[in-house]
C-alpha cells in the first residue's frame, strides 16, 4: 500500500472510506461522513458495464469541485459578491513506463481548468480571490506538488441584478 504523509501534519483530518468490489471493475466507495455511497465502474471497452463514471472521472470532477468551493469561501471571507461559477476541467492522462519498465501504466500529466465567474468585484480583488482560491484547493495542489501545476484561465462577467 502507498503511503503519502507530510513531514509535520498538525492538525491533520483523516477522511476514510470502505469500499466493496464483489467483481468486475465496479466499486461501491461508502463514505462515512454523511452516510454517502460513490459509485464508480469503467465504460464496456475497458471491462465495466459503463453504468456510473470511471474513477478517473471522479478525479476530474474533485478538482472542478474542490475550486469551486475554495473560490466560494475566499469571496465570503473577502466579502465578495458573487452570482454564478462555471468550470470546465479538462485532465489529461499519459501511459508512462511503471515500475515494471515494460508496462505502461496511467498517470495524470495535465490539469486545464476555464473558471468564469460573475461578481462586480474591484480588479485588484478579483486577482485575490484568484490568487487564494487557486492556493486553497488541495486537488489543485495535489497535481502542482506532482510537478503539473493546472493551467487556470478566468474570466469574468457582469453580476446579474
Amino acid at each position: 500500500m502507498a503511503v503519502v504523509r507530510l513531514k509535520d501534519p498538525q492538525n491533520a483530518t483523516v477522511r476514510t472510506i470502505t469500499l466493496n468490489n464483489s467483481s468486475g471493475v465496479r466499486c461501491e466507495a461508502h463514505v462515512e461522513e454523511g452516510n454517502h455511497t460513490v459509485i464508480s465502474d469503467e465504460p464496456e471497452e475497458r471491462g465495466g458495464t459503463g453504468q456510473a463514471p470511471a474513477p478517473l472521472m471522479y478525479f476530474t470532477a474533485s478538482l472542478g469541485t474542490c475550486q469551486a468551493v475554495q473560490i466560494r469561501k475566499v469571496a465570503k471571507a473577502m466579502r465578495i459578491e458573487l452570482g454564478d461559477i462555471n468550470i470546465k476541467v479538462s485532465t489529461t492522462t499519459d501511459r508512462i513506463p511503471g515500475v515494471d519498465k515494460d508496462n505502461k501504466v496511467m498517470r495524470f500529466c495535465a490539469a486545464e481548468m476555464d473558471i468564469e465567474i460573475e461578481t462586480d468585484a474591484s480588479p485588484e480583488k478579483i486577482e485575490r480571490l484568484k490568487v487564494i482560491s487557486e492556493d486553497q484547493c488541495p486537488v489543485g495542489n495535489l497535481f502542482t506538488d506532482a510537478g503539473y501545476e493546472p493551467v487556470v484561465n478566468w474570466s469574468v462577467r457582469p453580476l446579474k441584478h
